[in-house]
């Protein structure tokens, strides 16, 4: 789910160990920012605009012809998640936001599929594998998602690529455990390292399982599945799309973790640059998104600043 960083490391690490069929969900395209750490794609592909769920597929067939690769160019939604996990026998979060994180966990509870929950971010990697009815969910350990801008992400912090992979090293060596059935083998805790900071954790999460859970308890009511999408819409004639992310904005706090990046700001709003594209933020959830068209590539942009 997401062929990011994470996602496009972990992508080829299951290709070159011959995993059988990878379905690679993904909605952005390769920009020249994300070669530092997306290893799978190139200059042409970040020239070329490729979709990164076709530019993986093409690059993952060329190191091995014996890999279904099944790419899809869409956003995740509680619309389509169950269709996108369906038949999987591991579902791995290549995914860069919470909202999407608590989808993909309420979908593979109610469907019974183990996945792997693995975040990075500046120096620091974590993974935790979930497996349901027998370990924690995301939800017993997150009940309320972060606010958007409440914490880092790869554009206000920054990442460097040993973390990617560690990350996803961590991910691919459970999912394999998973596939093969070398269930004493797994591992329920979950890890955490800060490569700069020369840390690593071990958290054992087992006693946080939860019977009133939303997404895993005996009466799950599964909230992100059933909560109303995020709309996005193109502004006519104006080369922008109107972005909502589903709750107010500490406009104080963004000003903060933004920096540089900043190019005005107010009571009201926050007008931020990255390159050519410009964005304003109000208080109550909208992003106006200029020079971005296309309501996915909005979306791609606030997500990525917002997390």
């Amino acid at each position: 789910m997401g062929v990011g960083a994470l996602g496009s490391a972990i992508a080829e690490q299951l290709a070159r160990a011959g995993i059988g069929h990878l379905r690679l969900v993904d909605r952005d395209v390769v920009e020249w920012s994300n070669l530092q750490r997306q290893t799978l794609y190139t200059e042409a592909d970040a020239e070329s605009a490729l979709p990164k769920a076709i530019a993986a597929a093409a690059r993952l067939r060329a190191i091995t012809s014996d890999v279904v690769i099944e790419p899809h160019i869409a956003e995740i939604t509680a619309a389509n998640v169950a269709e996108f996990i369906a038949g999987a026998d591991v579902v791995l979060d290549g995914g860069d936001t919470f909202a999407l994180r608590h989808l993909v966990n309420e979908a593979c509870c109610q469907a019974r599929i183990p996945w792997i929950y693995a975040a990075c971010v500046g120096a620091y990697a974590l993974c935790l594998p979930i497996v349901p009815g027998v370990t924690p969910c995301l939800r017993c350990l997150q009940d309320e998602l972060p606010d958007p801008g409440d914490g880092p992400t790869c554009d206000t912090a920054g990442i460097i690529a040993p973390a990617v992979q560690i990350a996803a090293s961590w991910a691919v060596a459970e999912t394999l455990k998973m596939v093969v059935g070398a269930t004493t083998a797994q591992r329920s805790q979950l890890w955490v390292s800060d490569l700069w900071a020369n840390t690593f954790q071990r958290l054992d999460v087992s006693s946080a399982r939860r019977s009133d859970c939303l997404a895993c308890g005996s009466q799950p009511t599964y909230p992100a599945l059933s909560a109303n999408a995020e709309q996005a819409v193109v502004l006519c004639g104006r080369d922008s799309v109107q972005v909502r992310v589903g709750r107010n904005l500490d406009i104080s706090a963004l000003v903060t973790a933004f920096g540089s990046a900043v190019l005005t700001h107010n009571a009201y709003l926050l007008r931020w640059h990255d390159g050519d594209v410009q964005a304003t933020a109000f208080r109550d959830g909208r992003i106006l998104v200029h020079g971005l068209g296309d309501p996915v590539r909005a979306r791609g942009f606030v997500d990525r600043w917002l997390g």
